[in-house]
Order: structure tokens, then C-alpha cells, then sequence
């Protein structure tokens, strides 16, 4: 009885929090179907909002930029992570705690602030440096840092990753070879945890994208910003849309993970069976 008391408990906090979280965006969703709302309760109902926006040509390519731009910095950002964390596990773990500390700067760093100090360093140096995109890539990797590095510690901190790797060389692997096929399978979790946040952090980002970017690489922020000015129904829709795409990334990030699954648990069963014998 105390069990199911304190299940039913819990599932009752999960509705409250659920309902709070989503109660802003259903109201911004509701607010753009409707041409009015003045009174209790709006009136007009209409799809013109939505209509409008997949017919403006202007439309498309703001989303392309800010999705190649929100996972491009995510993915360079955890290939680097995952590389340097090879050279602490196998070869010198004693850089431990100065990788934590280095990654742990950036959380003191203000966007406004970054971008500023890197476009000042950067803007009067040849190409590639000078390049807004090439700054913007390298800016938001800054960013994400410790996100990226916290999710895949926490990974590694959950497995023996040299147990696993010393019993992947005796089946023949080489050190890198068997981080890469043996270690980072294992740390898919911390990574799919690390790039979600990531993407959501960046897909909203609209200061350091304006300072670094400006007109050189408009965004869909940007491109929501100058709606604001326009129509409050049609910047609720542009808002909604964002979101489900946030949520298809998001969704097609775990799928690929559940797929990733079996075969993972598989390596960690012939590794561990290995190693026993």
C-alpha cells in the first residue's frame, strides 16, 4: 500500500510539472490559430499564420542556417571532446582534474561578452580566421564545452573504460581502435544527453549569432526577431514551429540511440565474458 501510495505520488507530480511546462507553448499555440483575442476566449479561428509562413521564400533558409549552425559547433565540439578524453584515459590520466577545469571556464564566460572579445581579436586577421562563419562555429564549441564534457565524464565515470579497453586488446584491437569500437559505444547515453541540450541551447541562441553573425549568416532568430515587429499570431506560429523542430531533432537523436542499443550491450557482454575468462 505504501508503495503504490507513494507511486501514485509521484505520477501526480509528473502531471503537474508535465501540464507546467507545456501550458506556455499550448497557449502560444492556441493564440496562433486564432485571428483575435480579446474577450475570454479568441475568435477567428485560421491556419493563414502558418500558411503565410511556409509561403515566404525568405522562410527556409533562416531554418537550414540555424540547424547546420546548432549541430555543426555540437558535432566538431564532441569529436574533440571524445579525442582528448582517449589521451586522459589511456595515456595520462593525472590531466583529470586540469580537463575539468578547463572545460569548466566557459561557464563563466557571458555570451555578449565572448562573442564581442572574439569578433575585436579576430576581425582584422586574414582568412580563415576572419571568416564570421568560421568564428561563430568556433564560439558556440566554447560555449558548449562543458556540456559536452560533463555528459561524456559522467559516461565514462558509469564504466571501467581501461578494463574494457585492456580486454578489447587482447581480442586484437589496437588502444584508439579499441576506445572508439569498444569505449565511446558505451558512452552513447552521456553523448545523446550532451548533444540534446547542446542543440537546444544553440538553436535558441540569437546574441552571439547577431553580434558574430549579423547579416552575414541571418538565422531563424534573427528571422523572429524582425517578425516580432509584424504580427503577434504569426511570431506565436514561427515560435511553435521552431519547437517542433527542436523536437524532431530531438526524436530522431533517441531513435538512433534505442537502434545503437543491442549492439552496444552485445560488445559489453563478449568484452566482460572475455576479460572473466
Amino acid at each position: 500500500m505504501a508503495n503504490r501510495g507513494k507511486q501514485k505520488l509521484n505520477l501526480t507530480i509528473m502531471v503537474l510539472l508535465s501540464a507546467y511546462l507545456i501550458l506556455p507553448l499550448g497557449l502560444t499555440f492556441l493564440y496562433s490559430l486564432f485571428q483575435e483575442w480579446t474577450s475570454m476566449l479568441p475568435t477567428g479561428f485560421t491556419l493563414r499564420y502558418y500558411v503565410d509562413l511556409f509561403q515566404d521564400p525568405g522562410f527556409y533558409l533562416p531554418i537550414l542556417r540555424t540547424l547546420i549552425i546548432s549541430t555543426v559547433p555540437v558535432l566538431l565540439c564532441t569529436a574533440i571532446t571524445i579525442l582528448a578524453m582517449y589521451v586522459i584515459v589511456v595515456h595520462h590520466p593525472k590531466w583529470q582534474k586540469y580537463m575539468q577545469i578547463f572545460c569548466t571556464i566557459p561557464y563563466s564566460l557571458q555570451g555578449v561578452i565572448l562573442a564581442i572579445s572574439i569578433l575585436a581579436l579576430y576581425s582584422g586577421l586574414p582568412l580563415p580566421f576572419s571568416d564570421r562563419i568560421a568564428m561563430l562555429v568556433c564560439t558556440y564549441c566554447i560555449l558548449i564545452l562543458p556540456y559536452i564534457y560533463r555528459g561524456i565524464q559522467n559516461s565514462l565515470n558509469a564504466i571501467n573504460a581501461r578494463q574494457l579497453i585492456e580486454a578489447a586488446m587482447l581480442l586484437g584491437y589496437k588502444p584508439l581502435a579499441a576506445y572508439l569500437r569498444v569505449v565511446v559505444p558505451n558512452l552513447l547515453s552521456g553523448i545523446t544527453v550532451s548533444f540534446l541540450l547542446s542543440v537546444s541551447l544553440l538553436f535558441g541562441d540569437f546574441v552571439v549569432v547577431n553580434i558574430i553573425g549579423g547579416s552575414y549568416y541571418p538565422t531563424a532568430q534573427m528571422y523572429l526577431y524582425k517578425m516580432m515587429f509584424r504580427s503577434g499570431q504569426q511570431t506565436s506560429a514561427m515560435i511553435v514551429i521552431l519547437f517542433a523542430l527542436t523536437l524532431l531533432i530531438s526524436a530522431g537523436v533517441l531513435v538512433l540511440q534505442q537502434r545503437n542499443k543491442k549492439s552496444v550491450a552485445h560488445k559489453q557482454e563478449v568484452a566482460d565474458g572475455f576479460h572473466t575468462i
